[in-house]
C-alpha cells in the first residue's frame, strides 16, 4: 500500500515542523534538539490486503523527553491525516530493548485516552509475558472502518497463535 499523507494538513496542526523524503516516514525535531521518526510499514500479520501498517517510532537522534506535550501533539497529527486513508488499521508493537516496553505502552495508552477523537476509534491492546518479558502488541483502527470484525478477529487470533493458548 502507498500512503499519500498530507504535510500541509500536518503542518497545520502539528506544533513541529513535520517533513518526509519518502512518504511513508515523517520526521520532526523537538524544541530540544531531539529528531523523531514517525513511519509506516506494511504488516502481513493481520491482513494480506495492506491494508494494515505497523506504526513505528523512533528516535533518530538525542535523548526521549516524555514531558514535552508537542511531541504528543506532533504524532497525533500525523496519525490523524493517516487515518484519513479509507479502511486503514495500525499495529504497533512495543520496543524492547531497554526493557521500557511497558512504559511506551501506558504512554500511548494516555496520549489515547486524553485525545479528543478517542470514541472515533477502537483501541486494542494485549500483553504476552515470556520469560518475565512484557510484550505490548495493539490495534489502532477507525471504528467505522467495515473491516473492523475482521481485524479484531485476527488480531485475536494473532495473539493466541504467538502466545500459545
Amino acid at each position: 500500500m502507498t500512503i499519500s499523507l498530507s504535510l500541509t494538513s500536518i503542518n497545520t496542526k502539528a506544533p513541529y515542523s513535520v517533513w518526509s523524503d519518502n512518504g511513508y516516514t515523517f520526521l520532526f525535531r523537538t524544541s530540544a534538539g531531539v529528531y523523531y521518526e514517525v513511519g509506516f510499514v506494511e504488516d502481513h500479520m493481520l491482513s494480506e490486503d495492506g491494508d494494515v501498517l505497523q506504526l513505528i517510532i523512533s528516535i533518530i537522534d538525542g535523548v526521549a523527553s516524555y514531558r514535552d506535550p508537542a511531541i504528543k501533539a506532533t504524532v497525533i497529527a500525523i496519525l490523524e491525516e493517516f487515518f484519513k486513508l479509507d479502511f486503514v488499521s495500525l499495529v504497533y508493537i512495543c520496543d524492547t530493548r531497554d526493557n521500557r516496553q511497558s512504559s511506551r505502552q501506558r504512554l500511548f495508552s494516555i496520549w489515547f485516552q486524553s485525545y479528543a477523537g478517542k470514541e472515533d476509534f477502537h483501541h486494542e491492546y494485549r500483553e504476552l509475558r515470556v520469560d518475565d518479558t512484557g510484550y505490548y502488541i495493539a490495534l489502532l483502527t477507525r471504528k467505522d472502518n467495515p473491516l473492523l470484525s475482521d481485524r479484531l478477529e485476527a488480531f485475536e487470533q494473532l495473539f493466541q497463535q504467538i502466545s500459545g493458548k
